[in-house]
């Protein structure tokens, strides 16, 4: 039996790591270096707890700290704990070549990701050098509904599963070409699966467009995507889209059947 102390003792315990993971989640893109007032402000905490959470991971190297402004930032042992997640990551390991030929023989921005709930979350970013400025950085998250890699992701999964996500999307307006209502996403979902990958244009970022194909796990599930990023008028013509649709599905059936997967 418990005691009465140690059960006290592990409930403390376990509201300080959740302290501490949220004072650490709170470092996001939009908010990649904060103050301890910030996070305090952000995360309804007391600036003296957020303090000594703060200095605890300042000491663990998680975290580093601008002596002049104040600023804390992401340290150098987050690099290192995501190094050793995606070195034991088999998508990642099998991804990564396939990723960075496509980029450099069609002269396109490569890109793979997977999933997290309603978004996709990208790994691996490789450019082609005049195409830097569609270079996605690693941890970046995007809507699943009106990305490429997020659609053709929702177009493999099973169907109760794509309208959970896609209920509790946001829809949010990226440009004015981004698809906002569900029964239109869902015809393009109809229409990935029929052709075997998603093409998008103009939905995240005006005058860019996408292809992206599936990769899935041995037991058939979609675990991740692949795709090509380029100008929306390269995209636009047709012997351009099926070239590249073609090295994408294969790069994507590499990287599935090295995952264990095998088509019907």
């Amino acid at each position: 039996m418990i005691k009465p102390l140690e059960e006290n003792q592990r409930s403390s315990n376990m509201k300080s790591l959740v302290k501490t993971l949220a004072i650490l989640s709170s470092f996001d893109e939009e908010n990649p270096i904060q103050r301890t007032s910030d996070i305090a402000e952000r995360l309804q905490m007391n600036i003296s707890t957020v303090s000594r959470h703060l200095n605890t991971m300042l000491d663990w190297g998680f975290l580093e700290r601008d002596e002049y402004t104040g600023y804390y930032f992401p340290g150098p042992e987050i690099v290192a704990l995501a190094g050793r997640s995606l070195q034991a990551n088999n998508v990642y390991r099998h991804a990564f070549p396939e990723v960075h030929r496509l980029s450099h023989q069609f002269h396109v921005c490569g890109h793979m990701a997977v999933p997290q709930e309603r978004e996709i979350i990208h790994l691996i970013s490789s450019c082609s050098q005049n195409l830097t400025d569609l270079l996605i950085p690693m941890g970046h998250r995007h809507p699943m509904h009106c990305s490429a890699m997020g659609r053709v992701i929702l177009a493999y999964l099973p169907p109760i599963q794509s309208q959970a996500i896609l209920k509790i999307s946001d829809f949010k307006k990226y440009t004015f070409g981004t698809k906002n209502d569900i029964s239109e996403i869902n015809q393009e979902l109809i229409l990935t699966r029929q052709r075997g990958y998603c093409k998008l244009i103009n939905e995240l970022a005006e005058g860019t467009g996408s292809i992206a194909a599936p990769i899935f796990n041995r037991n058939r599930e979609p675990v991740a995507s692949v795709s090509v990023s380029m100008s929306a008028r390269s995209l636009c013509k047709i012997e351009r889209e099926e070239e590249l649709a073609k090295a994408v599905i294969t790069s994507a059936g590499r990287i599935s059947s090295k995952l264990g997967y095998y088509p019907k």
